[in-house]
């Protein structure tokens, strides 16, 4: 049968008599129509009704053509993770939230992982296909949005610190993560900083520590400190690594760097975060956002 990325999946309980009798939206998006032809032939059961897309700008193209928008699920079908254009991803996400995501890959690293946990993506399924009923996928799929609960008053009161020594391990940035997004949740910051933008940023930030900083190696730590309050989002990462000039990073986004995959982290935690800081030499940055959810007069002050 066809396993979960994570062995924590996600549950299939759910309350079918919720369920609408409509027949849902199904999208398929695959940067190969090939690939989509072989995954689903080795599916045990297969949606009658899908219409295949060759990237997630065309389905958002498509789904601003939409009225209303109700039951629907978009099957990403890539051989790697790295076809999945995350930024891309997060901003369908954000644009569309009522859509329900399943992404079936051939490969995808723990790193490509994390960065769809922090996007709010858990359904993901990896090789073998051969047992994969994607219509029972598609009919027991749950929105992945944490279930956090904020205490009303904590929005006025204070703010907080805390600080990590992590080891040179990715599995360390969901659980980090996790306390962010419950915490700004707690202070009211925007759903969509919640659950998506910092979380994502974050996890850039700790990935680029861990596998660019230091190189994965064991010995090596990377320390984290984070001051959350109702008005403001700090997060400063340091490794100990060998550094590097963030200067010589070309922007991903000009001329022929547009099929360069580096420089995209550094240039999305800019597009995200409304500071970001690097210093001793390129091993320590600085993440910075306002809670744009907080009146003006309380981001006159200077106190952090």
């Amino acid at each position: 049968m066809g396993k979960k990325f994570s062995e924590q999946g996600i549950s299939n309980q759910t309350n079918h008599s919720t369920r609408s009798a409509r027949v849902p939206l199904v999208f398929m998006v695959s940067s190969d129509s090939a690939q989509v032809d072989a995954v689903l032939s080795q599916c045990s059961d297969v949606p009658e009704n899908y219409t295949v897309y060759p990237n997630i700008s065309e389905l958002m193209s498509a789904l601003s053509q939409l009225t209303r928008l109700h039951l629907a699920f978009a099957v990403i079908v890539e051989k790697s993770a790295d076809a999945v254009d995350a930024p891309l991803l997060r901003s369908c996400k954000l644009e569309y939230p009522q859509l329900n995501y399943v992404l079936m890959l051939e490969d995808c690293t723990q790193a490509h992982y994390l960065r769809f946990q922090s996007i709010g993506i858990q359904n993901v399924i990896i090789p073998p296909f051969d047992d994969v009923s994607l219509t029972s996928e598609i009919a027991t799929a749950l929105p992945n949005i944490p279930q956090f609960k904020r205490h009303p008053e904590l929005t006025k009161r204070g703010m907080v610190r805390f600080d990590f020594l992590i080891p040179s391990d990715l599995a360390y940035a969901l659980g980090i993560n996790y306390l962010i997004s419950l915490l700004l949740k707690e202070f009211s910051y925007p759903l969509a900083d919640c659950r998506i933008n910092i979380p994502l940023a974050c996890d850039e930030a700790i990935t680029n520590s861990i596998l660019h900083g230091n190189r994965s190696d064991p010995k090596k730590k990377v320390s984290i400190h984070i001051y959350i309050s109702s008005s403001r989002f700090k997060i400063k990462i340091k490794d100990q690594g060998g550094g590097f000039d963030v200067a010589d990073v070309a922007n991903p986004t000009k001329g022929q760097n547009l099929m360069r995959s580096s420089g995209r982290g550094i240039y999305l935690m800019h597009s995200i975060m409304d500071k970001v800081k690097y210093s001793d030499g390129g091993r320590t940055v600085e993440l910075e956002k306002t809670n744009a959810n907080t009146s003006p007069e309380n981001h006159s002050g200077k106190k952090s």
